[in-house]
């Protein structure tokens, strides 16, 4: 069975309190030169600190790992020796381990970190920059007779490869908070240790990592009627060991006296020694309530018949939105927790054509008529989301005329259009390839519409939609627009178009 980043967690946590015994147990006998050496020679990578954060000590397998020298680090703090990657500024994360550290100080207990990404400095030889790297450190205190802390070993596992693996899932997910400015959190009680995205940080009125490593800044802008219940909440998460969701709703008060209205939504989860830790994920819904004010103010004067359906319609389209954006969201966050990798592409082809549909209500409850999508605009957004995480998002085109239909065939175009583009951007070009791939959409003679998506890669044998059900679905989804769907080769490349009626 392969190994997991938390299998290795703990495999690194036992050699750290292996090594916490041998520095601890040294026979007095031995010299303090060989002491060093043995130290130097251990078969893991350890860092040892002072209670000043100093570097004093370090495995030959840990500058090894991480790329450095003794003179580079040794004799400096931990986090000069290794500063925060310029353009990952705000990013938070070297926050979080100088926290960790801290926490160790503090309570002379070991802590395990999550997976981080701490970025380390390349040799002016090479080049100089970053290097992008992902870590799960684990401190352990090394006491006095009296108790105090004197050192800390740090064990940094380095995770880079498990994490760029899952690096496709994890733009999938981004994608998803993007699409529906869904805001994603990780909290430790333990440490209150606080990870998000900038989302996160806008919706509480901070500059991205502003608020810093921790929750306290956070928690300083709920709403003080609100603030009570989600501390409930999340004492109530702690302190029972079966609870594994969590939901909270709560008001945000930022600077400029504007005050946010939120959701959230997460799960708890535990590690192997019982630290806590829980992600979840926040969306703003002041629209939501600013929307049913107006709408119960609409009900209330009895306006217009006409008027209240299309009020009624939008709110329907955008609660909609919301619930698909929240399956979303949560089948993302369970297939981060999935190994086997037919499964995980199973959950992955969900979440995108959910995403497809999502869309469109969304951009259905932004329009003056909530029956309508503007094709052209909606088309354009659909595809860059498709292509951002893609290496060929600079060759993917749209050429759209402006179109505007109704729901009924918006969806089944979003399903196809997912389908076509998803199926390109995977199989049009051998890996190191690129060229274009584009989709069109245009009205042609006696009330028809084509829609098309066309690549120049290694043509229809390579490409052709994988007999299943994405093939299976885009034949439906023709169908159902009363249309044919049809795929050919070209003399470059592939070539899918369904031909269909404007109107029903």
């Amino acid at each position: 069975m392969p190994e997991t980043v938390r299998d290795r967690s703990r495999i690194a946590n036992s050699s750290s309190a292996s090594v916490v015994r041998l520095v601890t147990n040294m026979p007095h006998s031995l010299p303090p030169a060989d002491v060093a050496k043995i130290f130097a020679g251990l078969p893991q990578a350890y860092l040892v600190l002072d209670a000043e954060l100093v570097i004093v000590a370090a495995s030959d397998l840990y500058l090894k790992t991480t790329d450095r020298t003794r003179a580079d680090i040794v004799g400096r703090h931990i986090l000069e020796a290794f500063p925060e990657n310029p353009e990952e500024a705000g990013a938070v994360e070297q926050g979080p381990l100088e926290v960790s550290l801290r926490h160790v100080l503090a309570t002379g207990k070991t802590h395990e970190m999550n997976v981080i990404q701490y970025d380390i400095p390349r040799p002016a030889e090479e080049g100089g920059g970053f290097q992008r790297r992902y870590w799960t450190p684990i401190h352990t205190p090394i006491v006095n007779e009296d108790g105090a802390v004197r050192y800390i070993v740090q064990t940094p596992m380095d995770v880079t490869e498990s994490v760029l693996k899952d690096r496709e899932a994890d733009a999938r997910l981004r994608i998803a908070m993007h699409a529906g400015s869904l805001g994603s959190w990780e909290y430790e009680p333990e440490t209150d240790i606080w990870r998000r995205n900038a989302v996160i940080d806008e919706m509480f009125g901070f500059a991205p990592g502003e608020g810093g490593p921790v929750a306290a800044p956070f928690f300083d802008r709920m709403h003080p009627e609100d603030l009570p219940r989600v501390r409930e909440i999340v004492e109530a998460a702690i302190s029972s060991p079966d609870r594994t969701s969590l939901r909270f709703d709560y008001r945000v008060i930022r600077p400029d006296g504007d005050i946010r209205h939120l959701s959230s939504r997460g799960e708890v989860l535990r590690t192997s020694k019982g630290q806590l830790r829980l992600i979840g994920v926040a969306m703003d819904v002041t629209a939501d309530k600013l929307r049913e004010e107006a709408l119960e103010e609409a009900l209330s004067l009895q306006k217009n018949l006409l008027g209240q359906k299309d009020l009624l319609l939008a709110e329907v389209n955008h609660r909609v939105k919301n619930s698909l954006q929240l399956v979303v969201s949560t089948l993302s966050l369970q297939s981060r927790r999935i190994e086997d990798a037919g499964t995980k592409a199973a959950f992955a082809q969900a979440i995108s054509r959910v995403r497809a549909i999502t869309s469109v209500h969304e951009r259905l409850y932004r329009t003056d008529d909530p029956l309508v999508v503007d094709m052209q605009d909606y088309l354009d957004g659909l595809c860059r989301d498709l292509a951002d995480s893609s290496d060929l998002r600079e060759h993917v085109r749209t050429d759209v005329e402006p179109i505007r239909l109704r729901t009924e065939k918006a969806i089944p175009i979003a399903l196809i259009v997912n389908e076509l583009v998803t199926n390109a951007l995977k199989y049009a070009y051998p890996e190191g390839a690129a060229g274009p791939i584009v989709l069109t959409l245009k009205e042609l003679p006696d009330g028809m519409l084509e829609l098309c998506v066309a690549d120049e890669g290694i043509g229809f044998d390579g490409q052709a939609i994988k007999p299943g059900l994405g093939s299976r679905l885009v034949r439906t989804m023709a169908a159902q627009l009363g249309g044919e769907f049809e795929e050919r080769p070209t003399a470059k490349g592939y070539h899918a178009t369904v031909v269909f009626a404007k109107e029903a």
